[in-house]
């Protein structure tokens, strides 16, 4: 049995890699529905574009675009922002499967949540 050339391995290892990291950054798009604390109902639009992500979000207090959001693996990070003049430090979810586990920064404060995603 003949060996396959290191740098044909190379690129197909390399190739498995990218296709991978693509595909679990794509698992995001979609909309999520949870709660924050177990008592704020929240609505998420979450779109990822070469890991960048973007959406919306709707709760009691109203709707507010996300943007400047990151993916890596399957960590989400948005950093400060403003939600209808409330200052957030920063939001930060890690997705597994349909859920997505969050973080918020409010008020030198962590409130946690969890996202479901919804089927249509």
């Amino acid at each position: 049995m003949r060996a396959i050339p290191k740098r044909i391995l190379s690129i197909i290892l390399l190739s498995v890699f990218v296709t991978t990291i693509c595909y679990a950054a794509s698992l995001v798009d979609g909309q999520w529905a949870g709660k924050i604390e177990g008592q704020f109902d929240v609505t998420v639009n979450l779109k990822e574009d070469n890991g960048k992500v973007s959406g919306t979000i709707l709760s009691d207090i109203g709707e507010a675009p996300l943007t400047n959001g990151t993916i890596v693996g399957n960590d989400i990070l948005f950093k400060e922002m403003s939600f209808n003049g409330i200052a957030v430090s920063h939001i930060k979810g890690k997705l597994s499967g349909d859920t997505i586990n969050i973080l918020i920064g409010f008020q030198d404060q962590e409130m946690k949540g969890t996202l479901i995603r919804v089927k249509k």
